[in-house]
C-alpha cells in the first residue's frame, strides 16, 4: 500500500513537472533531407520560450565534416500571435560519404532542466549537383568560382609562376590572406557591429570554404547569403586583389565582456606554372597567360598545391549598458526609437470589443524589443497582445516597426481616456537612457444591447475553433487528465486492496477449518495399533461392546481418510 501509494505521488510529480516545462522546446532539424555528396546541409538546434540556457551540447558528426559552427542566433518569431523566444546553434555540413545518415539527437539544459532534441536523418546520394540550379542546400560559396578569371596585367600574371628555390606557402600568403574588417572594436550591449570575412587574392585558385566563424554571445543576422559571394578589385600597398566576400553579418552582443570573432577557414587549391615550362614557351606572356586561363598547359608544365588559409581573430568589448538613471519603462531596447498609439475606432458600445495598437517605430534591436506594459483603468479587461514585426534587416542597424495590438472591452459606457504610454531605450551614440511617449488617447463607449463580443476574434475568426481553444485552455485540460488519471488509480487501487483482504479472509477461514479438523482428529483417534486390540479383547467377551467398539473404529478410518467431521 505504501509502495503503491508513492509511485502514485512519484506519477503525478512526473505529470505536473511535464505539464510546467510543456512550453520549452528543443528540436533539430536540416535545412534538406537528401542531398548530393558535393552538397552542404545545416543543422539548426533550437531551444524555445527557455529563460535561461545554460547549454547546448551537438550530437556526434561521425559521417560529416563540420564546415562552420557553432553559429549563435537568438531572437523572437511570432505565429498566429504566439510570441515565441529562441536561442539557436546552427552548423553547415558537408558529407564525407554517400549513403543514409542519422544525426543523433542533441542535449541541452535550459531553466534547470535537461533537454534532448530529436533525431534527424539526411540522405546523400552519389551524384553531383548542378551549382546553377538553385535550391535550398547549401552549396560551397566559391564553386565554380575561378578567383583570377578577370584579365590581369603581365605584373600580376607572374605571380602564378612558380621558380626555382621559391616556397609555394610564402608566395601564397603572400599573395593570397583573409581579412576581418569589423566597423568597430568597441560598443554597448545590443549595439550592431558589422563582421565581415574577405578573400583576397592575385592567384588562380579553387577555394572551398571549411569552417564558417562562429558568433557565441551575439544574436546574428546575416546580410549575405553562404552561397553568393560578391566579387569586388580593391588596391593594398601597391597591389591589386581580386576581394571575395565570404560572410558579412550584423552582430548584436547579448552580454557584456571581451568576445573573440573566430577566424574563418579556407582550404585553396592553386595551380602553378613550373618556371621551366614558360621559359621555353616562344609565345608572349600574354598567351601563356590565354592557355593558363583555358587550362591547355600539360600536366607537366603545372604544379598544384592545396594550403589553407585562416583569418587572424578579433576581440570586440562589449560594455555593459550603465546601471545609473534606468528609467523604469527600460525593457532592453538599444537604438533610436518612436512610439505612438491609437485607437481602431473611437467610438463603441459595451458589446464592442476595443483595439488599442502601439507601433515602435525606428532603428535597432526591433526584433528584440519587448511590449510595454499599459496601466488599464477600472471597468476594462484587457486580453493577450499581438505583435507583428515589419523589419528591414538588410539595414544596419535592423529598421522598420513593431506593431502592437491590445484588444480590451469596458464594462460601463462613458469617455475614457487612456493615459499616455511611455517607452524608454537607450541611445549608444549619445551613451544614454531616452524615454518616448505617446499622447493620452480619448473615446466614448455607449451602453450595448448586453450581448457581449468576443475580443478573441477580432484577429483571427478561427479563434473560437476547437484546436485553438484547446491549446489556449491546455494548462487546464492537462491539469484535468491529471487529476482523472489519479482518480482512477485510487479508484484502482482500493478495489484491487479490497479483494486482497476477501481473498485473505477466506484463506484464514479455510485455514482455522483445517486446523480445527485436526485437533478434533487428533483428540478422537487413538494410536493405529490399539484400534483392533481393544476390538479382539472383546471377540471372547460380550458380542454387543464388540460390535460397538468395530463400529467406532470404521468410523475414526472413514473421518481421517475423508478429512471431515
Amino acid at each position: 500500500m505504501h509502495s503503491t501509494l508513492q509511485k502514485i505521488f512519484l506519477l503525478f510529480f512526473i505529470l505536473t513537472s511535464h505539464m510546467a516545462m510543456a512550453q520549452v522546446k528543443f528540436t533539430a532539424s536540416v535545412s534538406s533531407p537528401k542531398i548530393c555528396k558535393n552538397e552542404f546541409v545545416q543543422l539548426k538546434l533550437t531551444v524555445e520560450n527557455a529563460k535561461d540556457v545554460q547549454q547546448i551540447t551537438p550530437p556526434a558528426f561521425s559521417n560529416f565534416i563540420v564546415v562552420s559552427g557553432p553559429n549563435q542566433e537568438s531572437g523572437m518569431t511570432m505565429m498566429n500571435g504566439d510570441v515565441k523566444q529562441f536561442i539557436a546553434l546552427t552548423y553547415i555540413l558537408k558529407p564525407k560519404a554517400p549513403g543514409n545518415f542519422n544525426i543523433a539527437a542533441a542535449t541541452a539544459k535550459a531553466d534547470g532542466r535537461a533537454l534532448r532534441s530529436n533525431p534527424v536523418a539526411v540522405k546523400v546520394s552519389n551524384t553531383l549537383a548542378d551549382n546553377n540550379s538553385g535550391g535550398n542546400n547549401f552549396n560551397s560559396p566559391f564553386s565554380g568560382i575561378n578567383p583570377y578569371a578577370d584579365a590581369v596585367t603581365e605584373t600580376a600574371f607572374a605571380d602564378n609562376i612558380l621558380r626555382k628555390g621559391e616556397s609555394a606557402e610564402e608566395k601564397v600568403n603572400k599573395n593570397m590572406f583573409i581579412k576581418l574588417d569589423i566597423d568597430k572594436t568597441s560598443c554597448y550591449v545590443g549595439e550592431p557591429i558589422i563582421a565581415t570575412y574577405k578573400l583576397y587574392t592575385r592567384l588562380k585558385s579553387e577555394s572551398n570554404l571549411i569552417k564558417n566563424p562562429s558568433f557565441n554571445g551575439f544574436s546574428v543576422i546575416d546580410l549575405q547569403q553562404p552561397d553568393n559571394v560578391n566579387y569586388s578589385r580593391e588596391t593594398i600597398n601597391g597591389r591589386e586583389y581580386n576581394v571575395y566576400i565570404i560572410r558579412r553579418a550584423q552582430l548584436y552582443p547579448l552580454q557584456a565582456g571581451n568576445w573573440e570573432l573566430e577566424p574563418a577557414e579556407i582550404e585553396n587549391s592553386i595551380s602553378f606554372i613550373k618556371e621551366e615550362y614558360a621559359r621555353r614557351q616562344n609565345n608572349l606572356m600574354s598567351d601563356v597567360l590565354r592557355e593558363f586561363e583555358e587550362a591547355s598547359i600539360p600536366a607537366e608544365g603545372i604544379e598544384n598545391r592545396k594550403l589553407i588559409l585562416r583569418s587572424k581573430p578579433t576581440v570586440v568589448t562589449v560594455k555593459a549598458l550603465p546601471d545609473a538613471n534606468v528609467p523604469v519603462w527600460f525593457k532592453g531596447a538599444v537604438g533610436n526609437f518612436a512610439i505612438e498609439a491609437m485607437l481602431e475606432k473611437n467610438n463603441f458600445t459595451t458589446d464592442d470589443a476595443g483595439k488599442l495598437k502601439l507601433i515602435i517605430s525606428g532603428q535597432g534591436n526591433l526584433q528584440l524589443v519587448n511590449s510595454p506594459e499599459i496601466q488599464w483603468p477600472q471597468n476594462f479587461e484587457a486580453f493577450e497582445p499581438v505583435t507583428s514585426d515589419d523589419l528591414v534587416k538588410t539595414t544596419v542597424p535592423v529598421s522598420g516597426r513593431k506593431i502592437i495590438e491590445y484588444p480590451f472591452t469596458v464594462s460601463q459606457p462613458g469617455s475614457y481616456t487612456l493615459p499616455a504610454i511611455k517607452f524608454s531605450y537607450f541611445d549608444p551614440k549619445l551613451g544614454k537612457y531616452k524615454t518616448d511617449s505617446t499622447g493620452p488617447v480619448s473615446f466614448t463607449v455607449t451602453k450595448g444591447t448586453g450581448d457581449k463580443a468576443k475580443p478573441v476574434a477580432l484577429n483571427k475568426k478561427e479563434s473560437d475553433s476547437f484546436l485553438n481553444k484547446f491549446i489556449s485552455n491546455r494548462r487546464w485540460v492537462v491539469s484535468a487528465i491529471v487529476v482523472l488519471i489519479l482518480c482512477g488509480l485510487i479508484f484502482w487501487l482500493k478495489r484491487d486492496t479490497k479483494k486482497e483482504v476477501a481473498i485473505t479472509k477466506e484463506k484464514l477461514k479455510a485455514e482455522e477449518k483445517r486446523i480445527a479438523e485436526q485437533q478434533i482428529t487428533e483428540t478422537i483417534m487413538p494410536e493405529e495399533k490399539n484400534w483392533l486390540e481393544n476390538a479382539g479383547g472383546l471377540l471372547h467377551g460380550e458380542s454387543g461392546a464388540f460390535y460397538h467398539e468395530l463400529n467406532y473404529v470404521l468410523k475414526i478410518i472413514w473421518l481421517k481418510n475423508c478429512n471431515c467431521q
